[in-house]
């Protein structure tokens, strides 16, 4: 008896070691077991099929659709890709999609979808899990909302993004975690944006924008990061329930310029935490949060004079990093 539930918690120990094993895992997709095919059709595209397709020629005013239960990999050859219609890629549906980038890029829409795109909302629109990859450049000009949209999770491996956007710039419904590249984004709205959680591991971004970085819980482990906003640099809010709203700083090196008015630099409607990296704001309101703010590590900068204790300036705070004496008895009043 004392044998079986010996070998009994062997197993149980093995099978959780495996599963944490498993969990820690990143899976990769091997494409070279794939088909691959050369598209030389300058005409619109519909893939039905798993496999890998390479794009060389440019389509003048049109896009590809992806419409398959299988992975997609689609390798952008140094091409142009223009539908005055809607999305310049269109993801119906797919397992995964993976977008290598190779040489310069450029897709654009039009300010205006016809009837059969207006569920959609971005000149690379996917359903499903899309990823990027490759060292080339997409230079992308979103006429009509977003640049980039994803309503599942969103990676991007690496490559070069120079994106002009009449609303958010890149967006991961689910998650968005960017791994390394270089970003140059000016949206109207929200430069990178998800409803859960973002991460950014490495990577150099130029941004001006209404706000930089949104969403619910927001992680920068490294990169170089400039942002100029108008409303906040980094702002988290509560847009799912699935993670609590919170700012983690753990490196990297973060400029954010504000604009004048009602703005924050670092803006959480729950923590702050910052455990390294270099962080430098310029602004009327440098941060502001509901939770906890904490300095862990790292160096702060607040209009010039580091700090060691993070202020909170709950909306109003005057130049020098304190809040205006006015504004103390009043802020609770203006807080949203």
């Amino acid at each position: 008896m004392k044998k079986k539930i010996i070998i009994i918690v062997s197993i149980l120990v093995v099978c959780t070691i495996l599963g944490i094993i498993c969990l820690n895992t990143k899976t990769t997709t091997d494409w070279s077991k794939y088909d691959t095919t050369e598209v030389t059709s300058d005409e619109s595209l519909k893939i039905t099929q798993g496999g890998v397709y390479t794009i060389s020629n440019d389509i003048s005013d049109g896009g590809i659709i992806i419409d398959t239960n299988e992975s997609v990999k689609l390798v952008l050859n140094g091409v142009s890709i223009k539908n005055s219609n809607g999305p310049a890629i269109l993801v119906l549906n797919a397992k995964l999609v993976e977008i290598e980038l190779v040489d310069t890029n450029t897709l654009e829409d039009g300010s205006t979808y016809s009837n059969e795109y207006t569920d959609y909302n971005a000149v690379i629109y996917s359903k499903d899990d899309l990823s990027f990859s490759g060292t080339g450049t997409i230079k992308i000009k979103a006429n009509y909302k977003d640049a980039i949209t994803s309503k599942d999770t969103l990676t991007i491996k690496d490559g070069t993004y120079i994106i002009e956007s009449a609303d958010d710039g890149i967006r991961g419904k689910d998650s968005l975690t960017i791994e390394n590249g270089t970003f140059t984004i000016t949206s109207k709205d929200d430069a990178l944006r998800s409803d859960g959680i973002i991460t950014i591991e490495n990577g150099k971004f130029t941004i001006t924008a209404n706000e930089g970085i949104e969403a619910t819980y927001i992680k920068i482990n490294g990169g170089e990061i400039n942002i100029e906003a108008s409303d906040d640099g980094i702002n988290a809010a509560n847009k799912s329930d699935e993670y609590s709203v919170t700012i983690e700083i753990n490196g990297g090196t973060i400029t954010i310029v504000m604009g004048q008015g009602d703005t924050d630099g670092i803006d959480s409607n729950g923590d702050i935490i910052i455990n390294g990296g270099t962080i430098n704001v310029t602004g009327q309101s440098t941060f502001d949060y509901d939770g906890k703010g904490e300095i862990n590590g790292g160096t702060v900068i607040c209009n010039g004079q580091k700090v060691t204790t993070l202020p909170n300036q709950m909306m109003g705070g005057m130049p020098n990093g304190n809040m205006a004496p006015e504004e103390q008895n009043v802020r609770q009043y203006r807080r949203y």
